[in-house]
């Protein structure tokens, strides 16, 4: 490992994860940048999630306590952990070889406290130019956890993850926005260089959770900034809505009309008035439409000027019930 660079330990918080936790491991000794230390912190698994991190052997250091969430299991990896910069990497996903390599040259400008970098399923919405801002964050989190080198001092600063359980899903969002909040500097690394891949069940597919966990989120970090009552009545309709819009396209109606209506009362938008009346179609006519929509109907020269143009179907739908 070069000295010209500070080491870095992994941190990899799992509970239940014996399905995926090897790649994972696996995936940060590919590194081209070799780590200092591997720290599992196995949170209450009941499944053979402890024996996977042993069969790998000293390399690789098992941590267990009683379940207390992920933001718990994270803290205490970074608190034993013996170096300043913290990979985070979550059992269900993995880096490409070259991602700590590619995110080096970031830890040496002043100020830094996190460098993150896109995923292989990164949407547009989490690509920006520039320096990274509150008000930019604020709008929509653009950071995944698994993709984030963080410093040890800075995580220190603003008082590690928060641990309460009802923020799980969005611990990691909450963290980032205190960072900038507290004078951090977070910057990019343009590649694409973690592969996110959740395994059924995730908490990232308990929809409703994650509802309630982005609302007190925002409410929270609003009280902090001294945010205008204006600001989170914005934010609040956006996550009502895109969350509806989420339940539209998976056809749960009931819950869609609910948050959408949310959204409208907040801060009424065209796009949501369109989804709260998608809600009042029977969805096999909605399913039509969507198939519909997937095949071809104009003139092969029509469809090769589209795809030309970078437009996706994918991109496409998410506008459209």
């Amino acid at each position: 490992m070069s000295t010209s660079h500070p080491p870095i330990s992994a941190v990899i918080p799992a509970c239940n994860a014996e399905s995926c936790l090897a790649r994972a491991i696996e995936s940060v000794f590919s590194q081209t940048h070799p780590v200092s230390e591997i720290i599992v912190v196995d949170d209450g698994s009941r499944d053979a999630t402890s024996d996977i991190v042993r069969s790998f052997g000293d390399p690789v250091r098992l941590v267990r306590q009683s379940n207390a969430g992920p933001s718990a299991a994270r803290n205490h990896g970074i608190r034993l952990a013996r170096s300043e910069w913290i990979a985070l990497l979550d059992a269900d996903d993995a880096w490409l070889p070259e991602k700590l390599e590619r995110q080096l040259p970031y830890l040496a400008e002043t100020g830094v406290g996190a460098v993150h970098c896109p995923t292989d399923t990164c949407l547009a919405e989490c690509e920006y130019e520039g320096e990274l801002t509150f008000e930019m964050l604020w709008t929509h989190n653009m950071i995944g956890t698994s993709t984030v080198l963080l410093r040890k001092s800075a995580w220190e600063d603003v008082g590690g993850f928060d641990e309460d359980r009802e923020l799980t899903c969005v611990e990691d969002y909450n963290l980032w926005l205190r960072l900038l909040l507290a004078g951090w500097r977070i910057r990019r690394c343009p590649e694409r260089l973690a592969v996110y891949s959740p395994e059924a069940g995730n908490l990232s597919s308990q929809t409703h959770r994650v509802i309630r966990a982005e609302l007190l989120n925002a409410r929270r970090v609003a009280e902090v900034a001294g945010l205008a009552g204006a600001a989170l009545r914005s934010k609040e309709s956006r996550i009502h809505g895109e969350y509806g819009q989420s339940l539209v396209h998976s056809r749960d109606m009931r819950s869609a009309r609910r948050h959408l209506t949310q959204a409208m009362m907040r801060r009424p938008t065209r796009l949501h008035a369109k989804y709260w009346l998608a809600t009042l179609v029977p969805p096999s006519l909605l399913n039509w439409r969507r198939e519909r929509r997937r095949q071809p109907q104009e003139s092969p020269a029509v469809v090769e000027a589209v795809q030309s143009s970078g437009a996706s179907p994918a991109a496409s739908e998410r506008n459209s019930p």
